[in-house]
């Protein structure tokens, strides 16, 4: 699959005391990404029985992001398992032009699918195995 992108604004309310976004909003950023994307996704994944949760979240900070700012937010999924997959992100500022210009932060979301009654994994959608594949 190629790489899933949105684009989003700093808002203010994004800062923290030090007046850049905070770090904490860096997850919210890749939460949102990720939430698109799986919306995206060709499947009856979302049936009620089963559904993806976030197992391990690994987060490089690069540099400050400030406000005001638009933003680009990537994710790349790969490494699919049994019933876990990998999605790498970037998140970089934008300029006026809307290209990508700095690298704020990158890293990796492991989901792991699970059977909500249970309480136990199961085994990844079909459809997001063979995005996955075609990475």
């Amino acid at each position: 699959m190629s790489v899933f992108r949105v684009r989003l604004d700093v808002r203010w309310g994004d800062l923290d005391a030090f007046n850049h976004v905070s770090n904490v909003t860096f997850l919210r950023y890749i939460e949102e990404c990720r939430a698109a994307w799986l919306n995206s996704v060709p499947s009856h994944w979302r049936d009620g029985e089963f559904g993806p949760v976030v197992a391990n979240i690994n987060l490089n900070y690069r540099r400050p992001l400030l406000w005001p700012a638009r933003i680009e937010v990537s994710l790349k999924p790969h490494s699919p398992g049994r019933s876990s997959i990998r999605l790498e992100h970037e998140i970089h500022s934008l300029n006026a032009d809307g290209e990508r210009v700095d690298l704020h932060a990158d890293g990796t979301t492991t989901l792991v699918w699970l059977d909500w009654k249970k309480g136990e994994s199961v085994p990844l959608p079909v459809a997001l195995r063979e995005l996955a594949a075609r990475g």
